[in-house]
């Protein structure tokens, strides 16, 4: 019995000591723990150094931390031939070490318009751009945008090293546990446990290799397409926009009266209708005994 209160209370205490640790604030990290040595791997050699990276945060003079970034890019380019373009395209991110993740190409009467979206390093996304500049004809839209994960990084290992020292404590209970309920009950808490880190190990990968590699939107016009259709003062594409938009307010407007009636209209009626159709049916029903027994009575 002993053994079992012993196991009992210990595995409570590390299931609380793991929810009080993901509750510390990213801030102390940066503080503190991020200027401590190299984490220290297992007595098994279960977990090796992180491998280093640009854009991966790395200590500097013992104490900062760089930013961990991750980097987008969306271009809206009009070009003098697509499929050239798409070609240029393709072989510059294979030279920058990037990679294509979707193409899609589209055929009009007055040529082929593109949508691309390609990965680069982070470090060559500058270059990229440029690039992508002198191969297009006209810019007509560019956004850069960042997104900072630092902070989420730096509580993911926090978060990381807690269950993995979670976790040797918990086999070595299972390794000396006598009982064969407290060694199940530590078992269970185990498989959570070893689940989690999965979970943060992934995340934390993701991150890295998003950080790592900058991920570039490039839609492709060919000049063709691009020049404003006008006759006379007249611009068709205004009008067919005007009508798909009354278009969708309409259809809009019918969902919605759709919606009303089935969710409000209809339980409200079939409520006040119900009783009134039992009540129809009970006096015709009565009409017609009462009719029928004075008939029955009338031939007697």
């Amino acid at each position: 019995m002993g053994k079992k209160v012993i196991f009992g209370i210990a595995v409570s205490l590390l299931a609380l000591a793991i929810v009080g640790c993901a509750a510390a604030p990213a801030q102390r990290m940066f503080e503190g723990e991020r200027a401590e040595a190299p984490m220290e791997a297992d007595s098994a050699g279960a977990e090796a150094p992180m491998e280093e990276s640009a854009s991966a945060p790395q200590p500097a003079n013992g104490a900062a931390t760089e930013r961990l970034i991750i980097r987008n890019a969306d271009l809206d380019i009009v070009v003098q031939d697509t499929e050239a373009a798409v070609d240029e395209l393709n072989a510059m991110a294979d030279e920058l070490g990037g990679y294509v993740i979707e193409s899609n190409l589209n055929q009009y009467q007055e040529g082929m318009r593109a949508r691309l979206r390609i990965r680069v390093p982070a470090d060559s996304l500058d270059t990229a751009l440029e690039r992508i500049h002198e191969l297009a004809v006209e810019v007509n839209n560019q956004n850069v945008s960042g997104q900072d994960v630092t902070e989420e990084y730096v509580d993911l290992q926090s978060r990381m090293r807690h269950l993995e020292a979670t976790e040797e404590r918990l086999l070595t209970f299972m390794q000396e546990a006598e009982d064969t309920e407290a060694a199940l009950e530590v078992y269970d808490r185990l498989q959570n446990i070893q689940a989690e880190i999965e979970r943060v190990r992934g995340r934390i990968q993701y991150l890295e290799e998003s950080a790592a590699m900058a991920t570039i939107s490039i839609d492709i016009t060919p000049s063709e397409l691009a020049q404003p259709i006008q006759v006379g003062g007249w611009r068709p594409q205004g009008t067919l926009r005007d009508a798909f938009e009354s278009l969708i307010r309409v259809l809009q407007f019918l969902v919605d009266a759709l919606i009303v009636i089935v969710v409000l209209i209809a339980p409200v009626v079939a409520l006040i209708a119900l009783p009134l159709v039992g009540l129809f049916f009970l006096f015709r029903r009565l009409i017609r005994r009462r009719r029928r027994n004075k008939k029955e009575k009338d031939e007697s």
